[in-house]
């Protein structure tokens, strides 16, 4: 059997690169990943390097940890199991580190990601699940998490050779992503799926071709791997992404809406909106003006209604609120993808501090080559993240019921002033937008029943030892979902809008603003005027794509 001292060595060994010259590299350091470059990964192009500080790092806070454990300090998931097992020593009763250690260990870390393999459902997007890798390679990086170095190694090869774990979507409460998770890590150990060169094939199957070692857990390795919240945070930043486009793109929506229906800019006017100066209220306003100037709704028209229906007369409020809540989500995911949620916590050169006359703390400390702390901790728990993502989802779906609501009125000639269904002049028999009523509809009853909240739902388990809950992952599936639909309720309107906005021209012989015809001609590159009734279909999937990338 080996000793602690093979262990040790095994520890040093040097991390390779493992990245192409051609391909763009984003250095991992623990502290300053960012959103933006995570969004990157969905080109393949992309590849992942540690810094010479982050490899150092978790060098010592492997090292730290095994020091603790050979000195007897209990540690969990460790020299003692997990759960409910959290108080059953693995290796002995003392719960020290043996000659035997190692292969008891690996033992115990093999089966802890057997028995917590036990998802279901489809598969999570392969970018989303490269995404959560990279993010959890970050937090290796912190030096909080403890783990050998040669399971950053195999995280930065699976990233780097786009060889991609199949993990179900289906089995996480909230509180670490663990029948999740635990499905990269049988893959790094080459017992399960990945996809790789366009195909699913099994992990070892595609380590041989890429020319990877398949990693052999110890120590506090396959609990890092499989308790941690890197999944749900990769399907937030995913749904991120989409939304900032939304967000941004509805000033100009709103813009050539308001062109649309000859509507009234006195709500958008700086002096009004500065006598409530919520968080992004004039920014928004001052953007759609921005849009609309040089067009005719700044010419005073005896047919212009005083107001306008509250979805355009209110349009810019749930547009500021989104910008709010996506700043405050986002913020909350910056801290999240540089920050461990380990637990135990490893903190390289840990002071106790005020505490340093307390057993119970200096239990914790241990001193030697590398110096610090090992913690049991809840940290986790992503009760934040979750809720701010409910937040999030709740102004994503108020973005799609104003549009909805908007796109009643615009088949109206009462509130128009134009063609019933915004139907050709020349085309009298033409049925044109009546019907699409029931499209963005059915899409709106959909997000509205996902931006239901779910944090607080669960069941206690483990022996009651795990007894909360946040369903931060499954608040992220409903966020993508709130996304999609409001992307394309808006694709929807986006077709209707066009066609009011060329009526205005063709019927009431209206100048539009430079911006506002800017879009019109570069949506008509996508998406032709109606001057006689079509299919639909292709056209609202047009819409929609064009509008997510305007």
């Amino acid at each position: 059997m080996r000793g602690l001292s093979n262990i040790l060595i095994v520890s040093a060994v040097a991390l390779p690169l493992g990245c192409t010259s051609a391909a763009e590299v984003i250095t991992l350091d623990g502290q300053s990943l960012k959103i933006e470059q995570l969004l990157q990964l969905k080109d393949k192009q992309v590849q992942v390097a540690l810094s010479k500080e982050a490899q150092k790092t978790i060098h010592a806070s492997h090292e730290l940890l095994i020091d603790s454990a050979r000195k007897g300090t209990p540690v969990y998931g460790l020299t003692v199991g997990v759960g409910k097992n959290k108080d059953t020593p693995v290796f002995g009763k003392d719960g020290s580190l043996s000659a035997e250690a190692r292969k008891l260990s690996e033992d115990f870390n093999r089966n802890m990601l057997f028995t917590h393999s036990a998802a279901s459902g489809q598969p999570i997007a392969p970018e989303t699940v490269k995404m959560a890798m990279t993010i959890r390679l970050n937090q290796i990086a912190t030096g909080h998490v403890g783990v050998q170095p040669d399971v950053a190694r195999i995280y930065q090869e699976f990233i780097n050779e786009d060889i991609i774990p199949v993990v179900p979507e289906d089995g996480s409460v909230g509180l670490s992503d663990i029948l999740l998770a635990s499905h990269i890590g049988a893959a790094m150990m080459g017992e399960w799926d990945v996809f790789y060169k366009g195909q699913r094939m099994s992990a070892a199957k595609a380590m041989k071709q890429a020319g990877i070692k398949p990693l052999v857990p110890f120590g506090k390795d396959s609990l890092s791997i499989l308790s941690n919240n890197a999944l749900a945070t990769a399907q937030v930043v995913n749904a991120i992404g989409d939304a900032r486009q939304i967000i941004q793109f509805s000033p100009r929506l709103i813009a050539a809406a308001l062109e649309g229906i000859n509507g009234n800019i006195s709500p958008l006017l700086p002096h009004t909106l500065a006598a409530r100066p919520m968080p992004n209220v004039e920014k928004v306003g001052q953007e759609i003006l921005a849009n609309l100037e040089g067009g005719y709704l700044f010419q005073r028209d005896e047919k212009r209604p005083l107001q306008d229906a509250l979805s355009y007369r209110g349009a810019h409020w749930p547009v500021a609120h989104a910008m709010s809540q996506l700043q405050q989500l986002e913020t909350l995911v910056n801290i999240q993808i540089n920050s461990s949620d380990d637990n135990p916590t490893v903190y390289i050169n840990a002071k106790p501090g005020r505490y340093a006359d307390a057993p119970q703390v200096t239990q914790y400390f241990t001193q030697g080559p590398v110096s610090g702390a090992i913690n049991s901790s809840a940290n986790f728990d992503t009760i934040q993240l979750a809720s701010q993502t409910e937040a999030f989802i709740n102004a994503m779906a108020q973005l799609g019921k104003y549009s909805s609501n908007r796109q009643i009125k615009l088949i109206d000639p009462y509130f128009t002033g134009l063609p019933r269904a915004l139907v050709d002049p020349d085309d009298a028999n033409g049925q044109a937008f009546y019907t699409l009523q029931n499209g963005f509809t059915a899409l709106f009853v959909e997000i509205a029943h996902a931006a239901n909240p779910v944090s607080f739902y669960g069941i206690a388990n483990q022996g009651g030892i795990e007894d909360n809950f946040s369903n931060y992952f499954q608040a992220g599936k409903n966020l993508s979902k709130v996304v999609d639909g409001v992307a394309r309720i808006y694709g929807f309107e986006l077709m209707q809008v066009a066609q009011a906005m060329d009526l205005q021209k063709k019927v009431n012989h209206r100048q539009l603003s430079p911006q506002n015809e800017q879009l019109l001609k570069a949506l008509r590159k996508q998406v032709a005027y109606y001057d006689k009734d079509r299919l639909f279909t292709p056209d609202v999937e047009a819409s929609t794509q064009f509008l997510m990338k305007f």
